[in-house]
């Protein structure tokens, strides 16, 4: 397929494998499409923090998505694109949130710090990307959550997704993912498929002429606006069913099978 011209890789549940680690086969495969002249784009709802640690050695990808959209990076022109919910819109949903379901966990991302208002047990703290060596959100009085403008917050333990999008979806956008367990609310105008395009139209490739690989629903935008959308073998049945392909998962090296098949 050599009319692919950009590769678009989510990380967790797709370029990671269960162990979040990523196969010597997954690497080879992605590294031979660089090496062809293919632009390579980690596109992730992960902050820089938790998401660099996996791409040491993916120096090749110049374009970064950050936070399902918000950040987006570019290390050779030393740029980014920065999108935060403002700090009225960000209290509403705070007290929206505690009204509706005051047992659940709140942690705000700002930039590349996270803050919540109380401690998170550590039972949670996989479900929210953190590893046991990784920095744990700093715990704040409200006064000071109140104050920030938060380039994402997480929810755990609301099982009220559509209720926070019937209040506040023209301001936000609203993912349920990890099985419906990690709510993700992003600005409204934050979103994968707009910051991919932004890269695309900043590197002169076509959507059209861009494969991308997810496994959940903050993929679906992707897929729907990409010429050749991949989905793993262990993703959501809506992204399968808009795949141009599904191919194995991400624990049998599903990124590589399909390049391997229809790329290089």
């Amino acid at each position: 397929m050599s009319n692919i011209q950009a590769i678009v890789l989510d990380l967790d549940g797709t370029l990671l494998g269960s162990d979040k680690s990523i196969s010597s086969r997954n690497y080879q495969a992605v590294k031979r499409c660089y090496d062809s002249g293919i632009h390579i784009i980690i596109a992730t709802g992960r902050p820089p923090r938790a998401a660099n640690q996996f791409l040491k050695k993916f120096p090749f990808a110049d374009y970064m998505v950050y936070y399902n959209g918000a950040l987006v990076t570019c290390k050779s022109k030393q740029s980014e694109q920065h999108i935060s919910i403002p700090t009225e819109i960000s209290q509403q949903i705070t007290n929206f949130i505690e009204r509706q379901v005051s047992q659940s966990f709140i942690s705000y991302e700002v930039n590349d710090s996270c803050y919540t208002c109380r401690p998170i047990p550590d039972s949670q703290y996989a479900q929210l990307g953190i590893r046991s060596n990784d920095p744990k959100p700093q715990v704040v009085d409200k006064a000071s959550i109140h104050s920030l403008s938060p380039t994402k917050i997480l929810v755990l333990g609301c099982s009220n997704g559509k209720d926070i999008c019937e209040q506040f979806g023209e301001q936000v956008n609203v993912i349920a993912t990890d099985g419906g367990v990690l709510i993700q609310i992003m600005h409204k105008s934050a979103s994968k498929e707009k910051a991919v395009q932004w890269v695309l139209s900043d590197i002169g490739v076509k959507s059209e002429h861009v494969m991308v690989f997810g496994d959940d629903y903050n993929d679906l935008g992707l897929f729907h606006m990409s010429g050749f959308p991949v989905a793993m073998e262990n993703a959501i049945l809506e992204l399968k069913n808009n795949a141009a392909h599904v191919t194995a998962s991400n624990d049998n090296d599903g990124v590589a099978v399909a390049i391997e098949r229809f790329v290089v």
